[in-house]
């Protein structure tokens, strides 16, 4: 409770959207390149643990084959564990573990633990950012500018994830290109 308090204290928005995002792209492997979509997911599992592929599709209405990768990412990154259903074979219980839950946890303090509150604000960024796929680097450029006000490329590009610069580059010039930013 105190800890939540003190993050409140000290933070703006801005901020606020960049720790969290921080702390995601921590709980998926250090990935910026990650999906928000992913994100949602992992946050989905950790709201709902022994949940299955079945219960992910229908609360976050995303199609079987979409689950099935990012589940199969996840779990090869060792965000989560599976465990056989004592009920059915065929169903694996699905958690978030380790790294991915500390650092996902991390995340959460932002929302008060509040699983329903951290889904609306990767939705928010989704819909904000109109891309097909938008990623937590994505995220993490429009929050920095939210900061940052009328930053330079360069000032956003140094506050990411010491990616290669083209990567990071290409992004910024993306959300550009597709009218989510403007250049300075």
């Amino acid at each position: 409770m105190v800890k939540n308090l003190a993050k409140k204290a000290m933070t703006t928005k801005g901020q606020k959207a960049c720790y969290v995002i921080d702390h995601l792209v921590e709980a998926l492997g250090n990935e910026p390149s990650s999906s928000l979509r992913r994100a949602m997911i992992l946050v989905d599992i950790d709201q709902h643990p022994g949940t299955t592929q079945v219960g992910i599709m229908e609360r976050l209405h995303i199609h079987k084959s979409a689950v099935n990768r990012e589940i199969e990412w996840l779990f090869n990154y060792g965000c989560i564990k599976m465990s056989d259903s004592e009920r059915d074979g065929r169903v694996k219980k699905i958690e978030v573990y380790g790294y991915a839950k500390t650092a996902l946890d991390a995340a959460m303090d932002y929302f008060e633990g509040n699983h329903r509150n951290m889904q609306l604000f990767l939705e928010e960024f989704s819909r904000f950012l109109k891309q097909e796929k938008p990623t937590l680097r994505d995220a993490k450029i429009i929050a920095s500018l939210y900061e940052m006000k009328d930053a330079p490329k360069q000032a956003v590009i140094d506050k990411l994830y010491r990616g290669p610069s083209s990567t990071d580059n290409r992004a910024f010039n993306k959300l550009i290109e597709e009218g989510v930013i403007e250049d300075a």
